[in-house]
């Protein structure tokens, strides 16, 4: 990631470095995951095991850490391991349970997954921030509240930029990857509702507005909205559950957190989930109306900042 992206999120000083720790799993766009792709790319990675360690041992012995925090790349807590410094793994998921959601693809990385599972074991904790999978396998996970940024409503200042109506009904798309331009002339137009979306090219209607991630921080975005139109993810299902914002959800099946996740997101706020060939079909209209009627949910606190940090504060006094 660009250092700009990163300092939206990390407030205090940071050194951005280039190495990469982690494959995560490789995707055809946001709902779904290149199973065989990830396969060949674990493999490789884990036949040069040794070079990637050697790597993360050199950035270990030039910045002597005093503690490794991770979510979720398993090699730097063996780095870790090695070189006596404290390591914490810190998410919602690993990449063994995720993985382990194709079986065909896991019984291929037993040798591959049987060094993530040792790894993530050498962590302290496994701090397992909510909503999360279980890991119970994991005996050092210790679990905390959610975690994420409370957005601020800005939404007199947006309607203002945006030229529109403050009573106006506005709908935030944000789908990490989809290009939507071409299929918005499938979307309904209903009165008195306005879209938010991400391409610089689906100004082509004008109930259609582009969202500036350079100007408005998008955690205000999700404050100042009526419904927001995503895909599971942890960050985003977090940060709508703490503005209440009714939802809806594009269905990601196979992506083992989501069952976790939609489970949660459902007891926050209204939630309804479609597959993603109808949201592309713009076959919407009643849920939108739906969810736009239902009434918000009460906002969730991210209590698992101050629950981390009390566990994590011990390595940093």
């Amino acid at each position: 990631m660009p250092a700009s992206l990163v300092a939206r999120r990390i407030t205090c000083p940071f050194e951005l470095l280039e190495a990469t720790a982690d494959l995560g799993m490789l995707m055809s766009g946001p709902t779904s995951i290149r199973w065989e792709d990830s396969l060949m790319a674990y493999q490789d990675f884990h036949s040069r095991w040794d070079e990637h360690l050697e790597t993360q041992r050199a950035i270990f012995k030039r910045y002597r850490p005093d503690l490794v925090l991770v979510d979720i790349p398993y090699l730097p807590v063996v780095a870790a391991e090695e070189a006596g410094i404290p390591a914490v793994a810190f998410s919602s998921l690993n990449w063994v349970d995720i993985i382990e959601a194709n079986q065909d693809i896991a019984r291929q990385m037993r040798p591959e997954l049987a060094v993530m599972r040792k790894a993530y074991q050498m962590a302290e904790y496994f701090i397992r921030c909510e909503p999360a999978m279980p890991m119970s396998w994991l005996t050092n996970r210790r679990p905390v509240g959610p975690v994420m940024v409370v957005g601020r409503d800005i939404r007199q200042q947006l309607t203002a930029d945006l030229g529109i109506d403050p009573g106006q009904k506005l709908v935030l798309v944000s789908l990490g990857g989809i290009p939507l331009h071409t299929e918005l002339d499938r979307w309904p137009e209903i009165p008195g509702v306005q879209w938010l979306l991400p391409d610089s090219q689906a100004e082509t209607r004008p109930d259609v507005h582009v969202w500036q991630d350079d100007r408005y921080s998008f955690v205000d975005l999700i404050a100042s909205v009526d419904l927001v139109i995503t895909k599971p993810g942890y960050g985003m299902f977090t940060e709508i559950a703490a503005c209440g914002v009714p939802t809806l959800n594009i269905a990601r099946p196979d992506w083992g957190e989501t069952e976790v996740l939609e489970q949660w997101l459902e007891q926050q706020v209204a939630l309804l989930t479609i597959p993603l060939q109808q949201l592309l079909q713009g076959d919407i209209d009643e849920e939108i109306r739906r969810l736009l009627v239902a009434p918000r949910g009460r906002p969730v606190v991210p209590s698992g900042i101050a629950q981390a940090v009390e566990l994590l504060a011990p390595w940093l006094q």
